[in-house]
């Protein structure tokens, strides 16, 4: 199974399995961690030559619970194999007498890398905009507080070096480069 396949599969498990809660996270990423080495225990079981083992190990290192859905998870892929380091998901943001969280952040650097998948929109016209409004609004907070808002979509997995280079080059202003 390539990455692109395995690693969402395996975000998707580890939030099952830890039963992840955004408004729990130290209790999930303790929870994550305890079936991260059972997923680990499982991997030992099979035989040392199996193909794909090392690449399984990885990304068992690698997924994170907090991933929400398949695209978040491509996305972080994405960061990872690029060598990005210092990331977390779900990052809780408190701004304006509001709590956000950022989907991949880079809290040092404030850094928000945000999944625009199409579910989180709604099902009617009054939803889609009322949630539009709400996510242009929730930008807004972010950047006066400084931070870096990257916007990622479907469409730009295809593109996927686009949006990693988008990172870096924020990275390398952040870091005054």
């Amino acid at each position: 199974m390539s990455d692109k396949h395995g690693f969402p599969i395996a975000c998707a498990a580890l939030a099952r399995a830890c039963q992840f809660d955004r408004f729990r996270q130290d209790e999930s990423r303790v929870r994550q961690e305890e079936a991260r080495g059972q997923f680990h225990e499982a991997l030992a079981d099979t035989p040392r030559n199996t193909r794909g083992r090392g690449q399984a190990r990885w990304i068992i290192d690698h997924a994170d619970a907090g991933c929400e859905s398949p695209g978040e998870a491509l996305v972080l892929l994405a960061l990872l194999r690029a060598g990005i380091e210092g990331m977390t998901t779900q990052e809780e943001v408190h701004l304006a007498g509001h709590t956000y969280f950022v989907d991949i952040a880079l809290p040092d650097l404030k850094i928000a890398i945000e999944f625009d998948g199409r579910i989180k929109y709604g099902d009617t016209v009054d939803e889609v905009h009322d949630s539009i409004e709400a996510e242009q609004r929730r930008q807004r907070d972010l950047e006066r507080a400084g931070w870096k808002v990257i916007r990622v979509r479907w469409s730009d997995l295809t593109l996927i070096d686009e949006v990693v280079a988008q990172v870096l080059v924020a990275i390398h202003v952040k870091k005054g480069h």
